[in-house]
């Protein structure tokens, strides 16, 4: 008798649990463009100020490298980065700003400094306060200001170009290939955050990629603690970061001075 009991009892649990399960919402059709776009903005990380601890590695042709740091942001101003080998000895420091990027090689005891359009002509990738600081919190790197944009249901996912699907055959078959900067993005339907973005431009085969990962919440916005970044030209530069101890809205200071014996490098 007992052991009836206990089995009706072990059956009635498992079909508690079956019921309680939660089922994720199944889509037929992508929404209208302009009506994603909306919630895609909606739904970007604000913030006045950020920091964080950060950890990656960095590829290229040339080296490799995994590396800590330390990251803050205060928002549409002033990007700072210290990066350290893994050793406990900084190896550099990083300021960013709206019209110029600094970096300060505590090793090699160097400085140095370049516009967005310089450094966007040596990686091949077009650059901006407004893109690197979009990039870092994973909101859109598109500031979607054309009047057109396109949007369909792929693996459950919504996806949003600046080209349709017809024009993106097209601008491929053509062998005068154009020189227009391409968006492409994947939204997650149920939070409407960007799980990955790219530009890519056919004419200069260049492509930029970026993924994210491990949301989290903070002030009711979520931000992706986990970020994939691969720029593909005549060279491939990749850069994975991950976040941890992210702190926000408390006013701190960047701390950027160059000492007077250190190499300025043009």
């Amino acid at each position: 008798m007992n052991k009836t009991i206990l089995l009706i009892g072990l059956l009635l649990g498992l079909a508690s649990c079956r019921s309680s399960k939660i089922t994720k919402p199944v889509y037929s059709k992508a929404p209208k463009a302009e009506i994603l776009i909306d919630s895609v903005q909606a739904a970007h990380f604000n913030f006045n100020w950020m920091s964080a601890k950060i950890s990656g590695k960095y590829n290229d042709p040339d080296q490799s490298f995994s590396f800590k740091g330390s990251i803050k942001i205060r928002k549409d101003s002033i990007i700072w980065m210290t990066i350290s080998p893994g050793l406990g000895l900084e190896l550099g420091r990083i300021l960013i700003d709206p019209d110029t990027i600094h970096f300060m090689n505590r090793f090699e005891k160097t400085y140095y400094k370049s516009s967005y359009a310089d450094l966007s002509e040596k990686i091949q990738s077009p650059l901006s306060f407004k893109r690197i600081q979009a990039l870092l919190i994973g909101n859109s790197l598109s500031e979607f200001e054309l009047k057109k944009y396109f949007c369909k249901l792929k693996d459950q996912n919504f996806m949003l170009s600046s080209a349709s699907p017809k024009q993106l055959k097209k601008l491929d078959r053509n062998k005068r290939k154009s020189d227009q900067e391409i968006y492409l993005a994947s939204i997650n339907p149920q939070n409407s955050k960007i799980i990955s973005q790219q530009y890519k431009n056919l004419k200069l085969d260049r492509t930029l990629t970026v993924k994210y990962e491990d949301f989290e919440t903070h002030d009711n916005k979520q931000i992706a603690k986990s970020i994939d970044l691969k720029v593909l030209t005549s060279q491939k530069i990749k850069l994975s970061l991950s976040y941890s101890k992210i702190n926000l809205n408390k006013e701190f200071k960047f701390p950027f001075s160059v000492p007077e014996s250190y190499e300025i490098i043009h």
